[in-house]
């Protein structure tokens, strides 16, 4: 049978045109069984994707996706961006450009603004680090009735019309982070002060509910202090910190569920307290690298921020060359780092112990 197309396949099979897009493409989230028959059907039809076609064409009328992050100051950010410019490589050959507007901080207004400045300027698809604010969240519902997807990544909205979502299981994280203070302080009594980025943003605070939920539960001897928020700036979290320092003789532990790492870093070290302040955070930027080798940094949870550039990219492409449809949640790996993780083999064997 000649022009196959997939909605015939789907009216054949009984299911929708998006499982027979996860069958044909390998997709996961769908039954082996369900797979199997499509597959069965689609074969016995003669389906041919027409991918090739579809590419030639955007060849010819290029794609143009958005991209907005709250990434000025944020080093983190350095290893996402690494992401998009490798997947906007990927398809370049098929025409497709990336449209990247960052700013500092987290300005719901200023989101906003430079969403709709590319909207205006022709854009096709979207990327975007939301902030959790009901004009984001009316955003992307405009985006959707102008049949504009839209893919979060790295953090999530807890409304709003999106697509799919890329990123770190934030609640997880946050509690895995509390499992780890809990280990460092040998059932003790420990003090510890949380330094998150903004309270706008889901992910921070899914991380705050992770860890205080753990500590809550499991670590009656671990008193929390209060939370307190750095804007993902290093001065600010270097200030915080210091008087952190001076008011709280009893301070024992730094749990950083964003950016402002080295800030208070850097003020743990500036008042002499390496090694006696744990210090417990998220992501590798080359300056917690640092800290963590000379033993500042305690424990740092990675959240494979290259991958939360490069899939929300290959998503859009996908959906725009030919309706393929994304998972509705791609979650990254935690991955913990310590000091030894970075130890050359070469080194004497007193300086690994």
């Amino acid at each position: 049978m000649a022009n196959v197309s997939i909605k015939q396949i789907a009216d054949l099979a009984g299911v929708s045109r998006g499982t027979v897009d996860r069958a044909l493409n390998d997709r996961y989230g769908i039954d082996p069984d369900l797979k199997a028959r499509i597959l069965k059907i689609a074969t016995e039809l003669g389906y041919r994707s027409n991918r090739a076609g579809k590419m030639l064409s955007i060849r010819k009328s290029p794609l143009r996706i958005g991209v907005q992050m709250p990434s000025i100051g944020n080093d983190f950010f350095l290893d996402v961006e690494q992401g998009l410019q490798a997947a906007a490589k990927t398809y370049e050959d098929f025409g497709l450009t990336l449209e990247i507007r960052s700013m500092k901080g987290f300005d719901a207004q200023t989101q906003v603004a430079q969403v709709r400045e590319m909207v205006a300027g022709g854009i096709h698809g979207l990327a975007i680090v939301p902030i959790n604010h009901p004009d984001v969240v009316m955003l992307l519902d405009e985006l959707a009735e102008k049949n504009i997807p839209v893919i979060t990544f790295n953090t999530d909205l807890t409304d709003g019309k999106r697509m799919g979502f890329v990123g770190n299981d934030y609640w997880r994280s946050g509690a895995t982070a509390a499992g780890v203070l809990r280990l460092l302080s040998h059932h003790e009594p420990a003090r510890v002060a949380i330094l998150t980025g903004s309270v706008q943003m889901l992910g921070h605070n899914q991380r705050i509910h992770g860890f205080t939920q753990v500590i809550r539960q499991h670590c009656p001897k671990i008193e929390i202090l209060d939370v307190f928020e750095t804007n993902d700036d290093d001065l600010t979290a270097f200030d915080l910190t210091r008087n952190l320092l001076a008011q709280e003789p009893g301070l024992s532990a730094l749990y950083l569920t964003a950016g402002g790492v080295t800030g208070a870093a850097r003020a743990v070290e500036a008042a002499g307290r390496s090694g006696k302040i744990q210090i417990i955070c998220h992501d590798l930027t080359d300056a917690e690298k640092r800290y963590l080798e000379s033993g500042t940094i305690t424990v740092t949870i990675g959240q494979q921020p290259y991958e939360q550039g490069y899939k929300p990219i290959q998503y859009l492409f996908e959906y725009l060359l030919d309706g393929t449809l994304p998972p509705a949640e791609t979650i990254t790996r935690s991955e913990i780092y310590i000091r030894e993780h970075f130890i050359s083999p070469a080194e004497p064997a007193a300086q690994r112990r």
